[in-house]
């Protein structure tokens, strides 16, 4: 990916949540698009883009000590979004939904759509190799695991677990990533009429949910009034005490260095993850708040990721 498509990939972000906001805003679309638009994205374009990228990334990826640091990062990030939001909510009466929209979205980085273009021109092609590997082999898995999980739990006050794990597992992108990982095995991944189709699937991926989040941004003065604090809080956790605690850890506790910690630093300071904000919204968790970190967050993320890897330039 050459500069100018980095470039390509911020404007389609822009324009794409602009879009959305003004098919809201004209009325051009009903108001229940967003949630046709979530389907879509959930069983047939997230599940596509897994199967395309998977086994790639699987056949191109050296498993050693040197991959621990980009594939520890989601996990430890969704385990500290859990324990600050639920220590937060409960000292600011939160909402059930609220927290587990918090935790969502601040726990899960938006470490592709947008982690992958400003890797690719902050760091180069061996950044956004690292990008790759923090995604698909780390955010992704959490999102399909524990942050459905979660996304479960709080949806309601009672949730079995049994009715946990059967969302779990019937959810579209981990069979997918089940399926890739079989795929892969088999050797049988390649060019071909179905990795063709996969990939054109695929491509929808991103302006379908931008779009989406555009279309549901509603952001007035009274609405950013009212949540606020909330908002603060939870960007606040995510562009900044996030990839704060991680450089303490990774750099000052285990004395790491060199290109895999820069980028996964970079990766832990990334906006809030677009499918989680989707996520939120498909489990009633504070739709409001969730697509107003993804909103406000992704342009946000343009300015302080940048200004991140100018303090990181010494690592």
């Amino acid at each position: 990916m050459s500069n100018s498509a980095g470039f390509a990939n911020f404007a389609l972000i822009l324009l794409c949540l602009a879009a959305g906001t003004c098919l809201r805003k004209f009325k051009k679309l009903p108001d229940a698009a967003p949630r046709a638009f979530n389907e879509f994205i959930i069983y047939l374009s997230l599940p596509a883009l897994v199967l395309v990228q998977v086994p790639a990334l699987l056949s191109a990826t050296h498993f050693d000590s040197g991959i621990l640091v980009p594939l520890s990062m989601a996990w430890i990030l969704f385990a500290l979004s859990s324990l600050t939001f639920l220590v937060l909510g409960r000292k600011l009466n939160w909402s059930r939904q609220t927290i587990g929209g918090l935790i969502l979205t601040a726990g899960l980085g938006n470490t592709a759509f947008v982690g992958f273009p400003l890797l690719e021109s902050l760091l180069g092609p061996e950044g956004l190799r690292v990008g790759v590997l923090t995604d698909q082999l780390g955010t992704f898995p959490a999102l399909s695991t524990v942050g459905l999980l979660a996304a479960s739990w709080y949806a309601g006050a009672r949730v079995s677990k049994s009715a946990m794990l059967r969302r779990v597992f019937t959810f579209p992108p981990l069979l997918a990533l089940l399926l890739a990982v079989a795929w892969w095995a088999t050797g049988l991944h390649g060019p071909g009429i179905a990795l063709s189709t996969l990939e054109k699937l695929a491509s929808t991926l991103v302006p379908l949910a931008l779009v989406s989040v555009g279309f549901q941004l509603r952001i007035d003065l009274d609405v950013l009034h009212r949540r606020k604090w909330d908002l603060f809080l939870g960007l606040g956790f995510k562009l900044f005490a996030a990839p704060l605690f991680f450089l303490a850890l990774y750099v000052g506790v285990f004395e790491q260095r060199g290109l895999p910690v820069h980028a996964t630093l970079l990766e832990a300071a990334m906006a809030p993850m677009i499918t989680a904000a989707i996520v939120a919204a498909e489990f009633g968790l504070d739709p409001e708040i969730a697509n107003l970190m993804v909103g406000v967050g992704i342009p946000l993320s343009l300015l302080t990721v940048p200004l991140w890897n100018l303090a990181l330039r010494n690592l």
